[in-house]
Parts: structure tokens; sequence; C-alpha cells
């Protein structure tokens, strides 16, 4: 109900405000903090969008209650500590918010994919193109995000390290993710103008977004190894 989801995004919101509070900076700086944050802003997400978009009161309670169940796997509650230089820049948590923000669109679309995939095997395919066309009309702000938080990393690169982009595994990764979402957004790609094969594409694509967050952190060595954002 509208009710159990506000509350979810209450107490969500109260717990982000408490670290906030205790560790004196915003909780962005490990894979706990920004799966927690990543919980929080796809219930903001479905509350903004439920009016007109029915089908995320399906997907956002279930996607925001994966995200709190990973930052428990993940990160246990870790304790709070003193961040080390590098992560005190305001930069950084600016550049955590963006990005995160496009990575719940992403998981957002991929639900949804999954979801047309089963309208198409039952031969629904008028809800399978509306669930198409939900995923596209989301590729533009999420692409719009992933970009702006990936300059924004880059100036705080350059503040941190003394240079803009260093082909770190992480920042490589990014790039890619950016370069597969962007894809979709050219009317001139004719394989893309089918509803399954959208539905098929974001659905592929939400595999490059695990791997820049997750994959690259446990199987790649890089200067973002100190925390999973």
């Amino acid at each position: 109900s509208l009710t159990s989801r506000r509350t979810e995004r209450t107490i969500t919101t109260v717990l982000l405000a408490l670290r906030w509070y205790v560790s004196g900076h915003l909780p962005m700086s490990n894979g706990y903090e920004t799966m927690q944050f990543m919980a929080w802003t796809i219930l903001l997400l479905t509350l903004l969008l439920q009016h007109k978009f029915k089908m995320v009161l399906r997907f956002g309670p279930l996607l925001s209650a994966f995200a709190l169940l990973v930052s428990m796997i993940n990160g246990g509650n870790p304790q709070i500590t003193q961040l080390m230089p590098v992560l005190q820049s305001p930069l950084l948590s600016l550049h955590v918010m963006v990005i995160m923000f496009a990575y719940s669109l992403f998981a957002l679309m991929a639900l949804t994919s999954l979801q047309g995939l089963v309208e198409h095997s039952r031969h629904h395919e008028e809800r399978s193109a509306s669930l198409a066309a939900f995923s596209q009309m989301l590729l533009y702000p999420a692409v719009f995000l992933l970009t702006t938080g990936i300059f924004i990393g880059a100036v705080w690169a350059n503040v941190s390290w003394g240079r803009y982009w260093g082909w770190d595994s992480k920042e490589v990764w990014a790039l890619i993710t950016m370069m597969v979402y962007a894809a979709p957004l050219h009317g001139s790609i004719r394989w893309m103008q089918k509803p399954l094969h959208i539905h098929i594409y974001i659905l592929l694509s939400f595999l490059v977004v695990l791997m820049t967050y997750f994959g690259v952190n446990y199987f790649l060595p890089g200067l973002h190894s100190y925390a999973n954002v």
C-alpha cells in the first residue's frame, strides 16, 4: 500500500540521517551506505512515478528491499570510522549520489524489461510494447545522470590525484556502461525498434552495471578498491 511504501521510505531516511549525524559526513563512502541510499532512491522514484506509471508500484518496493538485503550481505552495517583524506571531498558525495540515481533507474529498467519478456511470452504484445516504451523513457534521464556522475568523478579525480582520467578499472567500466546504455538512444539502430529486442538489450545491459558496481571492486585492482562506489 501507499502507506507502507511511505513508511519504508521514512525508516530508510531516518537510518541514513542518523548515520550522517553520527559520522559527520554524508553516508556515501562504502558499499553498505551506497546500497542504503539506492534503496531510498528507488522508493523516492516509486512515489514520484506511481501516479502516471502504475507499473512502478510492483517493481519499486521489490528493488528497494533487494538493495537493503544486498547492503546487509555486502557490508553488514559496518562500523562508522573517520574517512581517509581522499574521501572527505564534497565532490565524492555528489558523484556517488548522481551515479546511484542512475543505477536505480537502470535497475528499474531491468526489472521492467524482465516483465516485458514475460508479457511477450504470454503474447500480450500491447503490454510488452508499453513496458518497452517506459524503459526507453527512463533511458534519457539515466544516461544523463550517469554521464554527469562520470564528469563529477573526473573533477574529483583531478582534485585528489591530479588527473581527470587515468583509465582506472572503475573509470573504464563506467565509460563502458554509459556507451552501452547510450546505444539505444540512437534511432537509426533498426534492431532496437522492436519491443522484444529492447527488453533483451536492457536486461543484458544491466549485467554491465553489476560488473561496474560489484565486479570491479572484487576482481579488478584499481584506485577505487577502497570503496564499493
